[in-house]
């Protein structure tokens, strides 16, 4: 069996004396990084000493293997230069849930509102005459915090909860938010624009969600156009089968259920958050601009309300 040891060539008078009949295969910045190499030494069946030098730490082996050694390490590194995957950028360690929690609880807000005053609902629900013919466009936004019933708000709730939040960590809760709520905006225009001269409604944060599946998914995508070094499976992997699941689980049925526009927000979350990631705009962002985009989200929700409740 190997063996394995490690020493400070400081603590020696005579370094010449310590390496007596050992030859140093590599040099490295920290001693796990030494003892990482000395694994592959281990797999061969010889032992190796780890000795630290003027702030380095060196991997020393038998002289006489030392060519061999040296060509298994090399080898080793080779097979492990992907391991461990490339780890996404995060603009933070850890992301504020106030953020998302706020958004649910608007969400509650409007759905408490609109049963209160019936007319929300019809200036508020997306519509192709309305947005098209008459301008209404503030609809686009307003539909997405409307809801049909309890079951229809409870499910994009916790759908919002977990995605949503799940973006913010990756873009910060800005950015992630004012493109959840403009992704789900374009879906509804480009329903609008298919269903052009006919009559077309649809409301509820269906569209978020989806547009929060997209980003989550497109984000590792866009993430490993940028390195070039693969990434792990379960970042996009997940996040694409629970689209696939959600889509199937809501995206079938009567009104109010949006089944195009989950394909939309879907695709467009998709899109937008891999040039995010390849561009790494995300971690350009300082704290403080993070929470400029996201007052500009909820003032954008506030302008469309106002525009279609003065109508």
């Amino acid at each position: 069996m190997g063996m394995m040891s490690e020493f400070d060539s400081q603590s020696h008078s005579d370094p010449e004396e310590e390496f007596a009949g050992l030859a140093i295969i590599g040099s490295y910045d920290t001693a796990r990084l030494a003892h990482e190499a000395g694994l592959a030494v281990l797999a061969s069946g010889h032992h190796y000493w780890v000795h630290s030098v003027e702030g380095r730490f060196v991997l020393a082996v038998p002289r006489e293997y030392a060519t061999l050694l040296k060509r298994e390490v090399e080898i080793a590194e080779l097979r492990n230069r992907f391991w461990p995957p490339a780890s996404l950028d995060l603009p933070a360690r850890s992301t504020s849930k106030i953020p998302t929690v706020m958004a649910i609880g608007i969400l509650m807000l409007v759905f408490y509102a609109q049963n209160a005053f019936e007319f929300m609902k019809d200036l508020g629900v997306n519509s192709s005459e309305g947005v098209l013919v008459r301008g209404e466009w503030g609809r686009l936004l307003t539909a997405v915090t409307l809801h049909a019933d309890i079951s229809h708000i409870s499910g994009n709730i916790l759908g919002i909860s977990i995605f949503a939040y799940l973006c913010c960590r990756y873009m910060g809760n800005g950015l992630a938010w004012l493109l959840i709520l403009l992704t789900a905006g374009l879906s509804n225009l480009t329903n609008d624009l298919l269903h052009a001269g006919e009559v077309y409604f649809s409301l509820g944060a269906s569209t978020a969600v989806f547009a929060a599946l997209g980003l989550l998914t497109g984000f590792p995508i866009g993430a490993y156009f940028r390195t070039k070094e693969p990434i792990m499976n379960r970042d996009w992997l997940i996040p694409f089968f629970g689209g696939c699941i959600l889509f199937a689980w809501m995206g079938g049925g009567e009104f109010p259920t949006d089944v195009a526009g989950h394909f939309w927000s879907f695709l467009y979350g998709l899109g937008v958050a891999a040039v995010v990631a390849w561009s790494s705009i995300h971690t350009k962002l300082t704290v403080g601009f993070q929470r400029a985009l996201l007052a500009a989200t909820v003032l954008l929700l506030v302008v469309s309300w106002s525009a279609v409740l003065s109508i």
